[in-house]
């Protein structure tokens, strides 16, 4: 038997691309547990969202929940800040995005 048999008989034994139709499941990174939070500072309230997992996504989240909410806000230490009581607005968008909000 030489080189041309054995890849020949290689080549039957592979599945063909209408034999590979498994799908292939890819895991998704799990989101984070995120915590409100409420406080007044300096006599104006505050919410204040913890538990992100990188500083990145916090400055996303920040960005996209200051329009959403039209509030003002700002993400510092991967927390972030909104002006105002917010709170159940905020759950209603966090759990659409896939997290899990403790209180």
């Amino acid at each position: 038997m030489d080189w041309k048999d054995t890849l020949q008989q290689l080549a039957r034994t592979m599945p063909t691309d209408a034999e590979q139709t498994a799908p292939v499941s890819v895991k998704e990174k799990k989101k984070p547990q995120l915590t409100l939070f409420y406080e007044k500072r300096k006599g104006k309230p505050q919410t204040i969202i913890v538990g992100f997992d990188s500083e990145e996504e916090a400055l996303e989240m920040a960005s996209m929940l200051k329009k959403r909410l039209a509030c003002g806000g700002s993400e510092r230490d991967q927390e972030v800040l909104l002006q105002g009581d917010v709170r159940d607005k905020l759950r209603l968008i966090l759990k659409e995005k896939g997290y899990k909000v403790k209180n």
